[in-house]
């Protein structure tokens, strides 16, 4: 009886424990299912999100686009670039010669002039004419001494006009003074000048300077008396006036060596420039300035003058 009750019982353990891992085993079985069907859910739920809606064609469009780069660099990658062969390379460029500059042709003019000179009289000695000359400037007259042909002219002013000289000259005959108006004319000239472009342009500017020198102290003669300017604003035109000419003179120096008819031009500036200056210092009084400015009017216009005929000869 012992030995059945002991033979029976590892029997009943046996059977037991064959249940327990079949339980097991079907245990595990549905677990896997269960996740398999879980997985598959899920999977579901992201296609949909990636498809259905704007935030997943967001995403995918992302990816495909990163997708698409990814094969871009591949293939660039993978594809070397073209190089020239050696015989094929670009040649290096090479310098053109140019021609040495000929310089440029132009036309530059001196306009003619036209001076009314109010005379005071006329002497065949020169030292008489200048003692008279003397003696009209302590009353502001201009007192040029103009040689003309042997004899010795005394001039009281230049005007520009026919007219302004007439009127003076009624007025000093009306005062009993011996008085005549004398014309001198000086017609155009016209030069051709061939220099640089650099330096056509300070001969340009020196022609063009020149009747405007002589326009502008008979201006300034006038005006001085006529509107009563003071000293010091005629001392500031003449002042300028200088530095004008003296920058003409300068602008044309290094041609002017090079050319006769340029040096006649340089030499105006140079005489008129120390006109200038030796009228701005040292006078006394106002009727003395008076008399220098209409002095340095008579003898620009006649310079000039002078260089037409210089010039056109």
């Amino acid at each position: 009886m012992k030995g059945r009750l002991f033979s029976e019982k590892p029997k009943v353990l046996s059977m037991e424990y064959r249940r327990r891992r079949r339980r097991k085993k079907a245990a595990k079985g549905m677990s896997g299912a269960a996740q398999a069907f879980i997985l598959l859910v899920l999977f579901g739920a992201a296609a949909y999100l990636i498809l259905g809606t704007g935030a997943g064609r967001r995403i995918k469009e992302n990816l495909d686009l990163s997708f698409a780069k990814s094969c871009v660099m591949k293939a660039q990658r993978a594809t070397p670039l073209p190089t020239l062969a050696a015989a094929e390379k670009t040649p290096e460029a090479t310098a053109v010669p140019t021609a040495a500059p000929t310089g440029e042709t132009a036309r530059v003019k001196l306009r003619g002039i036209d001076i009314y000179m109010l005379q005071l009289g006329v002497f065949d000695d020169r030292a008489n004419c200048e003692r008279a000359a003397e003696a009209v400037k302590a009353l502001g007259a201009a007192g040029y001494v103009y040689e003309d042909n042997g004899s010795f002219r005394l001039i009281a002013a230049a005007y520009s006009d026919e007219a302004s000289a007439g009127s003076v000259k009624e007025r000093l005959v009306s005062e009993g003074r011996e008085c005549s108006v004398i014309k001198l004319s000086s017609t155009e000239v016209e030069l051709v000048v061939t220099s640089s472009v650099e330096r056509l342009l300070p001969i340009r500017t020196a022609f063009a300077l020149a009747p405007e020198t002589v326009d502008q102290l008979d201006e300034l003669a006038l005006d001085f008396d006529a509107s009563n300017r003071s000293e010091e604003y005629a001392l500031g035109v003449l002042s300028e006036m200088e530095r004008n000419s003296m920058t003409a003179s300068e602008g044309i120096g290094e041609a002017a060596t090079r050319n006769a008819m340029l040096e006649k031009v340089n030499a105006f500036y140079t005489d008129i420039a120390e006109k200038l200056r030796a009228a701005s210092t040292g006078f006394g009084s106002r009727a003395e300035l008076s008399s220098r400015l209409k002095y340095l009017r008579v003898y620009a216009a006649l310079r000039y003058a002078e260089l037409l005929k210089d010039i056109g000869e």
